[in-house]
């Protein structure tokens, strides 16, 4: 199992030292995600957070048939429905793999387990919680104060791959708008030969 990139990840928030680590390690497990394949289901609790290793998953909810797009998650970042797990209320979305995934996962009780004997996963916990926070606050802000165009590029900004590996639909999903309004706007900032 190569815990390179969780470490690293995880030493930019709070630093945690190799023994602390290979006890939290003992009750990670690598789960391989094919194309396609969900991760959490909506209507069902919750039990595990994961990292990403590799590949790309997307966070949906379904309304009369639509999908809407809420978010995606992309190599070195953690996912994992805690509010579910926390509230023991079903999810109500869904995550599925856009490409081949693979991903460290842990169960949420496991995880929290640790909290008293080992410091730093609670502190790293709450600040991987914060940054959640923040990121649905400036994504609500966005949506209600920022023009699309201002919307797309704060997205190319923050996750610059993702337009190259995710459907145009699905980018528009998440970004508010229509596939044929990003097309334009797309069209207006592609860069000049």
């Amino acid at each position: 199992m190569n815990f390179d990139a969780i470490i690293a990840a995880v030493n930019k928030m709070i630093p945690i030292n190799q023994s602390d680590f290979d006890i939290v390690a003992q009750k990670l497990s690598v789960r391989h995600l094919k194309k396609n394949e969900i991760w959490e289901q909506e209507g069902k609790i919750c039990q595990l957070m994961g990292f990403v290793n590799s590949g790309i998953l997307r966070q949906y909810s379904l309304k009369d048939g639509n999908e809407f797009t809420t978010d995606f998650f992309m190599e070195n970042e953690f996912i994992g429905n805690y509010i579910s797990y926390q509230t023991q209320q079903p999810s109500q979305t869904i995550t599925e793999a856009l490409e081949p995934c693979e991903l460290l996962t842990i169960p949420f009780h496991d995880f929290v387990s640790f909290y008293e004997c080992i410091p730093a996963t609670k502190k790293s916990a709450k600040i991987v919680g914060d940054q959640k926070l923040f990121q649905l606050y400036e994504k609500n802000t966005s949506l209600l104060m920022d023009s699309p165009e201002e919307r797309y590029y704060k997205l190319i900004e923050q996750k610059p791959d993702l337009i190259n590996r995710v459907p145009q639909y699905m980018i528009a999903q998440y970004l508010g708008i229509r596939p044929e309004s990003l097309s334009r706007i797309r069209k207006r900032h592609r860069p000049k030969k």
